[in-house]
């Protein structure tokens, strides 16, 4: 009779007992292929969706970066202006005016006779002709610096007369460049020369059509 008992309550544990299932036979077999396949997807995924936001991110701070550096310069080029405004301000007017002496707004034939009849007188030459031909750069749309050019026949009693009327050109505050001195003839009484010259002005920047 205790046998019998024994059996029946070992056949109800048995029952009782949990009862595992076995792994399917497909993810046993495939599971590295699923593995495999899941990473693949991961990565696709990261370079599909992710690697945009990381490219457009760089892309955002190089920009930052570009505008940074272009406001670094812009101070530093408006630090330089006010400096250079500040510079302009402290100058004199005499000597505003003896720029505008050396290198003027505009060309003006009778103060260019003026100078060229006072440095005669003083050096004690005669100029008998005066033509002048206005040189113009065809080159270039924007011309900024401007030049005359004189001919001059001149009566000098001799050459060391001619050096004299040439430095007080040349001492004078107007710029004035000696391109050419010829000789046409030596007499007892004088000698007659033909000199070119190039003056300057600055009447600013100018946009040709």
């Amino acid at each position: 009779m205790s046998i019998t008992t024994q059996k029946s309550r070992s056949d109800q544990n048995s029952d009782q007992a949990p009862k595992f299932k076995k792994p399917s036979k497909v993810f046993t077999e495939y599971y590295s292929s699923i593995i495999l396949i899941l990473i693949t997807i991961l990565v696709g995924a990261g370079y599909l969706v992710i690697k945009p936001k990381i490219d457009e991110y760089k892309a955002i701070l190089a920009s930052a970066e570009s505008i940074k550096v272009n406001l670094e310069n812009e101070q530093v080029y408006l630090s330089g202006l006010r400096r250079s405004v500040s510079a302009a301000q402290s100058i004199s007017p005499d000597v505003l005016e003896k720029v505008d002496e050396a290198l003027p707004r505009s060309f003006s034939i009778p103060d260019t006779l003026v100078l060229l009849n006072r440095s005669a007188v003083a050096s004690g030459v005669e100029i008998k002709n005066i033509v002048f031909s206005p040189i113009s750069d065809t080159n270039s749309k924007k011309v900024s610096l401007q030049s005359m050019q004189l001919s001059l026949s001149i009566t000098a009693p001799n050459y060391t007369t001619l050096k004299k009327f040439l430095s007080t050109l040349e001492v004078s505050l107007r710029m004035i460049d000696i391109q050419m001195l010829t000789v046409a003839n030596f007499t007892e009484d004088g000698s007659d020369f033909s000199l070119q010259l190039r003056t300057y002005y600055y009447p600013g920047e100018t946009t040709k059509p």
